[in-house]
């Protein structure tokens, strides 16, 4: 079995990856480079868009930039109905489980439910930042494809060795590397290959790759998590898995968890993309954007794992376990927080009064 598992990744892998790089069209800048009232200033100040992002040439006078308001502009759109469609998705998902207790039931809602979370998700971001201009739909369903592939072919492999050889400890210490870097293997390949160099292309297929991680390893768990058995993290006998706690974990990590891997694969490219657009490609292979980018990864990397990690760390009292669950939901808000922070550095001029404030560029370049 496991090996049909390594052949369905490496196949979607390979295809994912060569969709996605045959069917990206050269696409030109948009709006055209030009001057424009700057949005991370409040007085009157323009700053040239090049085409594909802010650089940091300003210049005094002009007009004052429209920032928006909250919650307002393009915020709420059809992302939304989407996202409500997930409720229906679950109901019928988790009453059809119940009646039958067929695993596969599970994991195909889990499936369905996640894809669904995952889509409003992106529409809502393409909808802030015109995403469509710079890259199609159909090319993110190939990145995510791809990223699924390399999901079930590496990062699960790799982690089930890291278990076998160091428990619990070891596999959650070095989960972010191994999870990031799989997420990352795609977007990155593409990257060298020519491809998807816009920084607001590089956002989309981040979030792209960690939407694929997120849909394959959500399926994988509804199948682990209603045949768990042996030592849990702390060492002691896990739970003899109920129907109903297979349904409560599932849509916990539907909500909860899984977004963190899109947040993580977001944040790292919209930083990297960016300073590798303004910084390696414009002057040179300067450190700057260089090592900005890498810093950005590794940041995410140490993250991930640290947040995997803390689960041993409540072994045996509730208080802390406590405290770690509370940490993880602002670690939840966080995330989200920075991945707006960094992906709004790219929202183009023709947004720029559009958006809500919340997507406004601050600090640029």
């Amino acid at each position: 079995m496991a090996y049909v598992v390594d052949l369905a990744g490496l196949l979607l892998l390979v295809a994912g990856l060569v969709v996605a790089y045959r069917f990206a069209p050269d696409r030109p800048g948009t709006p055209p480079a030009g001057w424009h009232p700057d949005p991370a200033y409040r007085g009157p100040r323009s700053r040239l868009w090049d085409e594909r992002a802010w650089t940091p040439q300003v210049s005094p006078g002009g007009t004052v930039a429209d920032r928006g308001h909250w919650f307002r502009g393009r915020f709420w759109g059809r992302w939304a109905w989407i996202a409500f469609g997930v409720l229906p998705i679950l109901l019928i998902g988790s009453a059809a489980y119940r009646a039958t207790a067929t695993t596969g039931v599970m994991a195909v809602t889990s499936f369905l439910a996640m894809a669904a979370v995952c889509w409003a998700f992106y529409r809502f971001a393409a909808r802030q930042l015109d995403l469509d201009d710079v890259v199609s739909p159909g090319e993110i369903v190939a990145v995510a494809v791809a990223s699924s592939g390399a999901t079930l072919l590496l990062a699960a492999n790799i982690n089930a060795v890291l278990l076998d050889a160091g428990g619990a400890a070891l596999a959650t210490k070095t989960v972010g590397f191994v999870e990031e870097g799989t997420k990352l293997l795609v977007p990155l390949a593409l990257f060298a290959l020519g491809k998807y160099r816009d920084p607001r292309a590089g956002t989309a297929i981040g979030l792209a790759a960690g939407f694929g991680f997120a849909i394959a390893e959500t399926t994988q768990y509804a199948y682990a998590t209603a045949n768990a058995s042996g030592p849990d993290f702390c060492g002691g006998e896990t739970a003899s898995p109920t129907v109903d706690s297979v349904v409560t974990a599932q849509i916990y990590r539907i909500f909860t968890v899984s977004p963190l891997h899109w947040f993580w694969t977001g944040i790292a490219a919209a930083i990297a993309w960016r300073l590798w657009h303004l910084y390696a490609y414009q002057r040179g292979i300067g450190r700057k954007g260089l090592w900005g980018g890498v810093g950005a990864i590794v940041m995410v990397m140490v993250i991930h794992s640290l947040n995997d990690y803390s689960a041993t760390l409540g072994c045996g009292n509730s208080g802390v376990t406590f405290l770690i669950q509370l940490g993880r939901w602002v670690l939840f808000v966080a995330m989200y927080l920075l991945f707006r922070a960094m992906a709004r550095k790219s929202t183009p001029p023709q947004l720029i009064g559009l958006v809500s404030r919340g997507w406004t560029p601050h600090r640029l370049p």
